[in-house]
């Protein structure tokens, strides 16, 4: 098995010093603008593209945070309101999780606050080429990663 080059473990760092601190920021900033954590915020988006409620499994592969500590995370946000449980009539077996009302006007006002650090802190850095670049050599690693991720769907 070969080792990284130089340049190979220079560019390794510098993605994992960028997507952590940006995801710390991000965080920071859904925190302190509309009391929401960036792993909440995931929820919500999840729960929304999914245009129906989804089974916590099915929260779980989709999220981007680790699937660790889920339930209690869906415990808090049902708490605040956020997301709702429920059994389906044809299996009362399974456990749903909904976007409620409210969890649906705290993703919109969420997501303005996170889309504007997302240009401040990564895409207005970039110029367009760059962007698309990155885009594309980015999605050759997530083809390779996501089946290989623990506790996902394919994986």
């Amino acid at each position: 098995m070969s080792s990284p080059t130089p340049e190979q473990l220079a560019a390794w760092r510098t993605f994992l010093t960028c997507a952590f601190a940006l995801i710390d920021i991000l965080d920071d900033e859904l925190r302190a603008e509309c009391a929401l954590s960036l792993r909440w915020y995931d929820v919500l988006v999840q729960l929304e593209e999914a245009e129906h409620p989804l089974r916590m499994n099915e929260v779980a592969s989709r999220i981007l945070a680790s699937k660790s500590g889920l339930t209690r995370v869906i415990d808090r946000m049902e708490e605040a309101g956020l997301v709702r449980r429920q059994r389906p009539e044809g299996d009362r077996r399974v456990i749903e999780v909904a976007l409620t009302p409210e969890g649906s006007a705290a993703l919109q006002a969420a997501r303005a606050i996170h889309r504007r650090g997302i240009h401040e802190h990564f895409a207005r850095h970039l110029d367009e080429r760059s962007i698309a670049a990155l885009g594309r050599e980015l999605a050759k690693v997530r083809e390779h990663v996501t089946p290989l991720r623990p506790g996902r769907l394919g994986g």
